[in-house]
């Protein structure tokens, strides 16, 4: 028998690379600024400030498709670190990192946002004009420009989608209680609407989301944990929502994961990992243009989280 485990862990080793604890360690690759360069962007806004990303794009002229990032929070903390947070994100996140060695331009938009009002519009505001001036870059395909977000992020990238073309949108776990108007300045107790949706979804926010929904046109991928209470906001509010209109909707749940793990940091990094298969094979079902992943030279592969 333990002729047999080393014998199983050396062909682990020979297909996957090192082993510790039995498994494969999980990696992500590395794409050198050199290579690929970070790039920022500024765009005006429909209230006349101004929008800024950071983006990163694959050798060549193109086109490529483009994956906006949107991460949770409700964007403030986006601001926080500035150019500079973005910039390092968009260098060393795993999910960044994996999407533009799979051949996308990658978009980490900057984007205002205010406690004091979860409604706020400023932070769908700023990625609009992000999005929009993505479109425009010569070597995007303005019919393949997707959205990648996890929680408040995936509530703006909902809204996102309510108010431009989008080719598709992948949510993790997103923060329904935003996207539907439950979670408010005069609603703020975040605890009792995820234990009683039901309660806090007035025939007003049901007509208003209802409206919203209608004017998304592209496909939605749903990918949930099974620990978040907001898990029971999509089950019973969103979810529904999305298949009464007869949108496109696809719903893939990962046992044991916690809050934010699709973008890596927490829960399991092999579930971290099977978010991106899924996620990019979700997206290749929909791009006009498919991305063509780079050169194996132009990449390292590295144990996660390591810069």
């Amino acid at each position: 028998m333990k002729t047999q485990i080393i014998l199983a862990l050396a062909t682990i080793a020979l297909l996957n690379g090192p082993v510790a604890y039995g498994q494969a360690r999980v990696t992500q690759p590395e794409v050198s600024e050199r290579a690929c360069p970070v790039e920022i962007i500024e765009a005006p806004t429909s209230d006349k400030q101004k929008a800024m990303a950071v983006i990163r794009k694959p050798p060549g002229k193109g086109p490529f498709p483009a994956v906006v990032f949107l991460e949770g929070g409700m964007g403030r903390k986006n601001l926080a670190r500035g150019v500079d947070g973005r910039k390092e994100v968009s260098l060393h996140g795993q999910q960044y990192s994996r999407f533009l060695a799979a051949g996308y331009v990658t978009v980490s938009p900057m984007r205002r946002g205010s406690k004091r009002d979860p409604q706020s519009p400023d932070s769908v505001t700023d990625i609009l004009a992000v999005v929009e001036a993505v479109k425009k870059i010569p070597e995007v395909d303005p019919k393949s420009v997707v959205v990648f977000g996890n929680s408040g992020g995936s509530s703006f990238g909902l809204d996102l989608a309510v108010e431009t073309g989008l080719c598709a949108v992948a949510a993790g776990e997103p923060a329904s209680v935003l996207f539907t108007g439950m979670f408010s300045k005069e609603n703020r107790d975040l605890d009792e609407i995820m234990k009683e949706p039901q309660h806090f979804y007035t025939p007003e926010l049901q007509k208003r989301t209802r409206e919203k929904i209608a004017r998304i046109n592209c496909p939605i991928l749903i990918a949930h944990g099974d620990q978040h209470p907001i898990n029971k906001v999509n089950d019973e509010i969103l979810i529904p929502e999305l298949k009464r209109a007869g949108k496109k909707l696809e719903v893939i749940h990962y046992p044991g994961q916690p809050h934010s793990f699709y973008f890596g940091g927490k829960g399991t990094e092999e579930a971290s990992r099977k978010a991106f298969d899924d996620t990019h094979a979700f997206f290749k079902k929909h791009l006009p243009t498919q991305p063509v992943a780079l050169d194996q030279s132009l990449l390292q592969q590295v144990p996660v989280g390591r810069k």
